[in-house]
């Protein structure tokens, strides 16, 4: 309990000397939006609200509704004559209308029947493209970027870290991460904040502290997993994520059969799903292999799979995150390769492809490749178009896919009625050169103008 609380209070500390002003961010109200946050369904569980199936909405958040119906109605914003690509495997709609009303979309289509709710605000994004806001399936955001800076691991600097590093994704289009492991309680911390208001930055879904045995991969260069033994010990460690806020669960190498059957049993009874960690020991597949056979949800990295879990996981519907571009950097120079031939990651990157691997783009940089951060995001999407995605699809690896990684497919990842409001406004179109998505002229996320590059805002 006494860690739980000093966390906490390290963690408003640090975020209030980030942000100016004594006005949460997200609570200010803007001409287009209100002060309502709609981050998900969420009810209180212990001292952290999670997601929650039934849909609910927390205490704090009823209230923060009743307040803004009692202030007078709703405003709306309206994208219109857009590109639209919203995300589905519909084809775009080459003049449409986006309606946006509170934090929720309530129209997508044709522009022409598009019923204009009266003293709207409008954007006019003739000649641009519209498409769900990106979402990073393989991030964390407490990872140091530099090699010395592991020697210097706490509650506040991990703090700090988080603020710095959401809010620079955010600022580049990426409206969510799948945060896939982080210091102690500060992920779950920064997600509490981002929901009351505190933080401006990328909606954070967090898996808290992965969780693998004594002495594994999530402690081999700094301390960031919950270290257990035994299937009893694996059961227990995915209850404290759980009971801690853990919207899914992250299991790393090493562990037995056993102890993974535990953790994915337990995690899959309280209704999470289960990402699995491959690449610990490249040349020991047992691990990975486990996993797919035990029913993991999503399998991480594409640099350790072996022919037999690749096919496994396109008959078995489990999720993939290549993470390629982050590897290929880290690991660069080990081996010289010839110009036009594919790097080993991308050639297991076709293998699931050709499997039939539904895919999601996660950047899970380190060191100083963080500082290529959102860039690098970039770059994974525009590695999927190079190794046979076409534009769309790998568009819809960034946004779609990825909301299925953070098991939010029902409200984020699309741009449909009814789904949280985060889109971006891309000044040109992606589906000709994908590299035009880097151009990101607006961001809105949960209904709420965070950039506007068509009028100065």
């Amino acid at each position: 309990m006494k860690r739980w609380i000093t966390g906490w209070i390290i963690f408003l500390v640090s975020l209030s000397l980030l942000i100016a002003g004594g006005t949460p961010v997200r609570a200010r109200t803007t001409a287009s939006s209100t002060a309502v946050n709609l981050a998900g369904p969420v009810v209180p569980y212990g001292f952290v609200a999670f997601a929650d199936p039934a849909g609910q909405p927390s205490v704090s958040q009823a209230a923060a509704q009743a307040g803004a119906q009692a202030a007078g109605p709703t405003r709306s914003l309206v994208i219109r004559h857009a590109r639209l690509i919203d995300g589905t495997d519909a084809a775009p709609i080459a003049d449409a209308a986006i309606i946006i009303t509170g934090a929720r979309f309530v129209y997508a289509g044709p522009d022409g029947q598009a019923v204009i709710p009266p003293n709207a605000e409008v954007i006019d994004a003739k000649g641009r493209t519209v498409c769900p806001g990106l979402i990073d399936a393989h991030f964390h955001m407490n990872y140091p970027n530099t090699r010395e800076q592991p020697f210097l691991l706490n509650e506040s600097i991990a703090s700090f870290r988080a603020a710095f590093h959401l809010r620079r994704h955010l600022l580049g289009g990426i409206t969510t991460v799948m945060d896939g492991g982080g210091f102690r309680n500060v992920t779950v911390m920064a997600k509490q904040a981002f929901r009351d208001g505190f933080l401006l930055g990328s909606r954070p879904v967090v898996v808290g502290e992965r969780i693998n045995a004594t002495g594994g991969h999530g402690v081999s260069r700094f301390p960031m997993a919950y270290e257990a033994d035994g299937p009893y010990e694996f059961r227990k460690a995915v209850r404290v994520q759980i009971r801690a806020g853990a919207d899914l669960i992250k299991i790393l190498p090493p562990y037995s059969r056993e102890e993974l059957e535990a953790a994915i049993a337990e995690a899959h009874s309280l209704r999470k799903i289960v990402a699995v960690h491959s690449g610990y020991l490249t040349d020991q597949y047992d691990y990975i292999r486990w996993a797919a056979e035990l029913g993991a949800d999503v399998i991480e990295h594409a640099y350790a799979l072996p022919d037999d879990v690749i096919k496994m996981m396109g008959e078995k519907k489990i999720y993939g995150v290549p993470t390629m571009t982050a590897m290929i950097k880290l690991h660069a120079g080990r081996a010289s390769l010839p110009a036009n031939e594919p790097h080993p990651y991308e050639k297991i990157f076709l293998k699931m492809k050709e499997a039939g691997v539904r895919m999601a783009v996660g950047t899970d940089a380190i060191y100083e490749i963080m500082n290529d951060n959102p860039g690098l995001y970039f770059e994974e999407v525009e590695r999927f178009v190079k190794n046979g995605y076409t534009a769309h699809q790998a568009i819809i690896a960034a946004t779609r896919m990825g909301a299925a990684v953070c098991d939010a497919a029902g409200r984020l990842g699309t741009i449909e009625k009814g789904k949280l409001a985060d889109l971006l406004v891309i000044d040109g179109d992606p589906l000709k050169d994908i590299r035009e998505l880097r151009k990101v002229a607006v961001i809105i996320q949960e209904g709420k103008v965070i950039k506007n590059g068509l009028d100065g805002r």
